[in-house]
């Protein structure tokens, strides 16, 4: 007998709105070994999803620090420290930043 939807979907799912703050959805992703989360405005409604992929390095505009082995050591061509403010200031960015707002629903 084939499944529905309805079956295998969760119903109550954790979600995060528009204005959470990148950090706080990513520590949420983790605590709880999902790869995805639904975001909704103060209605409710489904405005977008934000998944693992939209948390590749491109969503959040940080380039991976350029560098290069040499006898087993990291010799990084861009200071360390700026590529530290970076990520910083990205996981400061807010879910809407980086969320896929187009999202298919059945």
């Amino acid at each position: 007998m084939a499944k529905t939807v309805a079956d295998v979907m969760t119903p109550d799912p954790i979600s995060v709105t528009p204005n959470t703050v990148l950090k706080d959805a990513i520590q949420l992703l983790a605590d709880k070994h999902i790869g995805g989360l639904p975001v909704i405005d103060e209605a409710g409604k489904l405005v977008g999803i934000l998944s693992e992929s939209d948390l590749m390095w491109q969503a959040t505009g940080v380039d991976m620090p350029a560098y290069i082995m040499l006898l087993d050591s990291v010799i990084y061509l861009k200071n360390p420290n700026q590529y530290s403010q970076e990520i910083h200031k990205a996981l400061g960015q807010l879910v809407r930043d980086v969320m896929t707002a187009k999202v298919i629903t059945i």
